[in-house]
């Protein structure tokens, strides 16, 4: 296998890794400034969920890319190409899943107060 083979391979699978490390980072970090938020008003939780919804979806968008690009490929390949593109669909709707989870996970810390507990 050569390393451009291993390149075009891994983009099959950026949605499918993308999506959820994301997300558990966002969870991870939401809960760990939750102290933080209840004495001080700051917008850290907003804008590290906004930047790892953007990561998400530029997991989906590599994978709907690598489903584009292998598309003809398919046809020309003598393995058939379907698990290569079978994870990359899969990525891409992992990716617009978990982004839509960590939307909302931000709209619930936004309209609940990290103070309640």
């Amino acid at each position: 296998m050569t390393a451009a083979e291993r390149h075009t391979r891994l983009l099959y699978w950026a949605g499918v890794a993308l999506g959820p490390l994301a997300w558990g980072i966002n969870l991870q970090g939401v809960y760990a400034l939750a102290h933080f938020s209840c004495e001080t008003t700051t917008l850290t939780g907003t804008i590290m969920s906004t930047v790892l919804v953007v990561v998400a979806l530029a997991g989906t968008v590599i994978s709907a890319s690598a489903v584009r690009r292998g598309a003809g490929a398919e046809r020309t390949d003598a393995q058939g190409g379907g698990p290569r593109t079978f994870m990359a669909w899969l990525g891409v709707g992992s990716g617009v899943l978990f982004a839509l989870v960590i939307v909302n996970q931000l709209a619930a810390s936004l309209m609940i107060s990290p103070c309640l507990r």
